[in-house]
């Protein structure tokens, strides 16, 4: 994969973040130095990646965090003179704000930072996408923690290994009954967050919803992890499941389609099919 610098980075690309392994010791340390809150913070990071598998394999990668290269003004917050520079503009735990890349690559838990970018652009694209980051980064509001925990649930509904799923499923009877329930929870969540943006500020739903009102909303996929991704044979009464949920276009031979959603995983904007990963950028040293 080709290692980037700052100079190849352009204005919309999405940076997604990969931590080191796990490691007790550094858990022990952060415990020792804040306390409980402290070991909540490491282990977020390691909750949405291991939530949030992928397919990688033996290659496994710790992805927790993603961010978009924006230009915004590094005196937001204070009464001096903007200064408009390009910068990584993310939701974090003190709201929506910016750090250099500098800063970015030398923080101990970033490994590596996978660039993504839009495949197809159109001449007004930098203007659109940098409107849209501007707009959400004039308010530094707050991190919603409940949008970060909700990530992990949807990871847990998404996958058939997920624990939402099995519960769903065990009670049904069925798989297909238990993946068209978990789309609809989805997609009720999703339209939740169309109505109530600022509150779901979390890392990768930001960067969807900044997409989203620049008019690039990004399609992702919704399920993963099934062999051939169609719907398993099934004695169960889809008439009976028809009666109580609009399944007026529902065949269990269909692929599930590709959505277009905002609160989305860090690895649901790496893999989603509009943008291509186009290099990394790797750890500096102090």
């Amino acid at each position: 994969m080709k290692i980037l610098k700052e100079s190849d980075l352009e204005i919309g690309d999405i940076l997604i973040f990969e931590d080191y392994d796990f490691n007790n010791v550094e858990l022990i340390n952060n415990f020792n130095e804040s306390g409980f809150k402290g070991a909540f913070y490491y282990l977020l990071h390691y909750l949405i990646a291991w939530f949030d598998p992928g397919k990688e394999g033996e290659n496994y990668k710790n992805i927790y965090h993603a961010a978009i290269w924006g230009n915004v003004d590094l005196n937001r917050d204070t009464n001096s003179d903007p200064l408009l520079k390009n910068c990584v503009v993310q939701a974090g735990t003190n709201g929506i704000g910016c750090a250099t890349l500098k800063e970015t690559l030398t923080h101990k838990t970033v490994m590596n930072v996978y660039v993504c970018r839009l495949k197809e652009k159109t001449s007004s694209f930098e203007t659109d996408i940098n409107k849209s980051i501007r707009d959400f980064y004039k308010e530094k509001g707050y991190y919603s923690f409940k949008t970060a925990w909700l990530l992990a649930i949807i990871c847990s509904m998404r996958y058939t290994k997920g624990q939402v799923f099995e519960l769903l499923e065990k009670y049904l009877h069925s798989k297909i009954a238990a993946k068209y329930i978990v789309k609809m929870i989805l997609d009720s969540i999703n339209e939740y967050s169309n109505h109530n943006q600022r509150k779901m500020a979390a890392c990768s739903p930001l960067v969807g919803m900044m997409y989203k009102n620049a008019g690039y909303e990004l399609p992702v996929n919704i399920f993963e992890l099934w062999q051939d991704n169609k719907f398993p044979n099934t004695h169960f009464d889809l008439k009976n499941l028809e009666e109580k949920l609009p399944l007026t276009s529902y065949n269990e031979n269909d692929e599930w389609p590709i959505i277009k959603e905002t609160i989305v995983t860090p690895r649901q904007l790496m893999e989603s099919p509009a943008v291509e990963m186009i290099g990394l950028l790797r750890h500096l040293k102090k």
